[in-house]
C-alpha cells in the first residue's frame, strides 16, 4: 500500500506501510533528548564544517528544533497532507537560512549514522532503508523537483 500517492503524486518517493512502521518502532529507541541532537550536529560539523555556518553559535535552539521536527516528521507520517505541508514550509525556512540541495547529503549522511549509534543493531538494512525513503521523501518535499538535487548518497 502506497501512503503517500496522494499526497504528491508527482514524485516516485514514497513510504509502505511496513516501512512508516519501521520508522516508528525505531524512533522509539532512540533518545530524542539532547544528547541525540548533540550527536548529530557534532558528527554533521566533522564531516561537513562548512555547513557550520549557517547555524547560531549558541546551538540550543537548534538542538530543540530537531528534536521537535523528528517528533513532528514520525507523527505526521499517518497523515502525507500535513506532512507534505510541514515540510513545504520547513523547505521555505531552509532556503531563507542559505540551505540548498548540496546540504542534504552531509545532513543524511550525520543523520544515518547517529540513528545507528543510538539504536544499535536493530538498524538493521530495512529500517535504514525505510529511513532513506523517508529523507528522500521529505527532501523532495522540501526542495521541489524543479531545484537542482545532488544525489543524496
Amino acid at each position: 500500500m502506497n501512503i503517500f500517492a496522494h499526497a504528491r503524486s508527482n514524485t516516485t518517493d514514497s513510504l509502505t506501510a511496513h516501512e512508516i512502521g519501521l520508522i516508528v518502532e525505531s524512533y522509539e529507541l532512540i533518545s530524542v533528548g539532547r544528547r541525540f541532537a548533540q550527536k548529530f550536529y557534532a558528527r554533521l560539523f566533522e564531516q561537513a564544517p562548512e555547513i557550520r555556518a549557517l547555524f547560531a553559535d549558541d546551538l540550543t535552539l537548534q538542538v530543540t528544533k530537531l528534536t521537535d521536527m523528528l517528533a513532528a516528521l514520525v507523527g505526521k507520517l499517518d497523515d502525507p497532507i500535513e506532512l507534505a505541508n510541514l515540510l513545504h514550509a520547513l523547505g521555505e525556512r531552509h532556503r531563507g537560512y542559505g540551505v540548498d540541495a548540496r546540504h542534504f547529503a552531509p545532513v543524511g549522511r550525520a543523520l544515518f549514522e547517529t540513528l545507528e549509534t543510538e539504536i544499535g543493531p536493530r538498524f538493521d538494512g530495512a529500517t535504514r532503508r525505510a529511513w532513506i525513503s523517508l529523507y528522500a521523501l521529505a527532501t523532495s518535499w522540501m526542495h521541489p523537483p524543479a531545484d537542482d538535487h545532488e544525489s543524496l548518497w
